[in-house]
């Protein structure tokens, strides 16, 4: 091989090295993976307009339907169970295991029976908190449109001992005065057969009153 070949060669592959190079620096990093901003409200739409996976989306609380949720609540439910939670707006929190960011409630629960604290929800935690991770707003399917005023929580609850996981989502209704929040059980997953749900999970609405207002 002449040198003169052997430099043709070097420079093709130097050419093809750097073709490779600069095809790599197009390509979306993770960290950068966001290409849209929608409104939460929107959520439902945009997932279907891209078969149920918006990755790199970011789900924006536009309509600030977050925002009457927030602060400190309390009230008795179910059993004689004190129900104490405070809850905030976590904004653009990463929603899954894929890049999928929104505006979400994060809340963090105190339940209490005669002083003593009861097991409280171990799973779906937002990273680094002790707040539980919000679902969303609720979508209603007649009306074809999700519902300001209902919120979604999904409890994860892990028995260490056991193993056994279940799974319940809590619905957060909250009045036009904005001072009380209604709790009710939306649909239960027992992971496992024998899955009980807690006793302090709600058969009938649960009303937690702002603490705000107490005197």
């Amino acid at each position: 091989m002449t040198a003169s070949n052997v430099k043709k060669r070097k420079s093709l592959f130097a050419i093809r090295a750097l073709s490779i190079l600069l095809f790599l620096s197009f390509l979306p990093k993770e960290g950068n993976a966001q290409k849209k901003v929608e409104a939460l409200r929107d959520f439902n739409r945009v997932s279907g307009d891209n078969r149920d996976n918006p990755r790199g989306f970011y789900f924006e609380d536009r309509h600030h339907d977050l925002d009457k949720f927030a602060g400190e609540w309390e009230g008795t439910g179910f059993g004689g169970y004190q129900w104490r939670t405070r809850i905030a707006v976590q904004k653009k929190a990463n929603c899954t295991r894929f890049p999928i960011w929104a505006d979400a409630l994060g809340l963090e629960l105190s339940i209490k029976k005669d002083g003593k604290a009861a097991i409280t929800p171990t799973g779906n935690l937002i990273p680094g908190t002790s707040f539980i991770q919000g679902w969303g707003l609720r979508w209603e399917m007649r009306e074809g449109a999700v519902d300001p005023n209902i919120y979604k929580v999904l409890f994860v609850m892990v028995n260490l001992t056991s193993l056994i996981r279940r799974r319940v989502e809590l619905r957060l209704y909250i009045n036009a005065t904005h001072d009380t929040i209604v709790i009710r059980r939306g649909y239960t997953i027992q992971i496992e057969h024998s899955a009980n749900i807690p006793d302090y999970i709600p058969l009938e609405a649960i009303w937690l009153r702002s603490a705000r207002y107490d005197a």
